[in-house]
């Protein structure tokens, strides 16, 4: 596997969670594209989509800039997939047409994190239970997000009622600050908000997690280390006795050898 593509090879590097976070971004971010195109431009669960995209740009061009600072070779990878990936951090959604261009490119870059996916499911059955945990939340965190705005929008009073104050009001929601200046206020907006908290929930912990394991894997790495450094001191000092002990055997021989008859 080359160390400057951003492609994985299961057999010999399993993807870390910040990788699989990315792969599911980039394959849910194709379906925002694909909802997208069918509603009305002016609507607000459209603009609310259009937010949500901004968002994975967001994180594809902090990945674009991740893959510079680790590749081996900088320039190769800037100009092999490094330009696909900087590409693919372009908004998608819009009226100009570069985002066109952004969308096939988006797409590519969809297709490279299936391929990573599926080799993850056949080689390491637990990282794609996270995997899949993970396309879950989000998923979940979307749907709510579209669904109390469409539900709230039509509530009398509601203070949910752009793409704006959807999009942040999910952001404080899952993260479990609610800060109150937003909230629903149907039945059905609450049912979803308590959802959506539980799901934050279980995010965090998810990446709680994933960071410990991250820190546990170094600790054990360096046991093993350490336990590699024992064994072959013990057998360097095996080797040097053997060592003593052949010139032992060797030095009266040669000095019987050397006595005049």
């Amino acid at each position: 596997m080359s160390d400057d593509l951003p492609q994985y090879d299961a057999a010999k590097h399993l993807p870390s969670a910040y990788d699989l976070f990315v792969a599911i971004a980039a394959v849910i971010s194709i379906g925002v594209i694909t909802w997208h195109m069918l509603l009305p431009e002016t609507s607000e669960v459209s603009k609310l989509l259009e937010i949500f995209d901004w968002a994975f740009c967001a994180l594809f061009l902090g990945d674009y800039i991740h893959h510079i600072i680790i590749a081996k070779h900088k320039l190769k990878y800037i100009f092999t997939w490094g330009i696909f990936d900087l590409v693919s951090s372009i908004p998608a959604i819009g009226t100009l047409r570069y985002t066109r261009i952004a969308r096939v490119l988006r797409i590519i870059r969809m297709l490279r994190a299936g391929r990573m996916l599926v080799q993850v499911y056949r080689r390491d059955r637990t990282s794609f239970t996270v995997a899949a945990m993970m396309a879950g939340g989000l998923i979940v965190i979307l749907g709510v997000c579209v669904a109390v705005l469409h539900v709230e929008q039509a509530a009398k009073g509601a203070s949910i009622q752009t793409a704006e104050d959807a999009a942040w009001w999910g952001v404080v929601t899952v993260s479990t600050v609610g800060y109150g200046h937003f909230a629903p206020i149907t039945p059905t907006g609450r049912m979803l908000a308590v959802i959506l908290m539980i799901v934050g929930i279980g995010l965090f912990a998810t990446f709680a997690g994933a960071i410990a394991n991250v820190f546990m894997r170094q600790v054990h790495q360096g046991a093993n280390n350490v336990d590699l450094d024992r064994q072959r001191i013990a057998r360097m000092e095996q080797r040097q006795y053997e060592l003593m002990r052949l010139i032992e055997e060797r030095l009266p021989a040669a000095s019987d050898q050397s006595k005049p008859e």
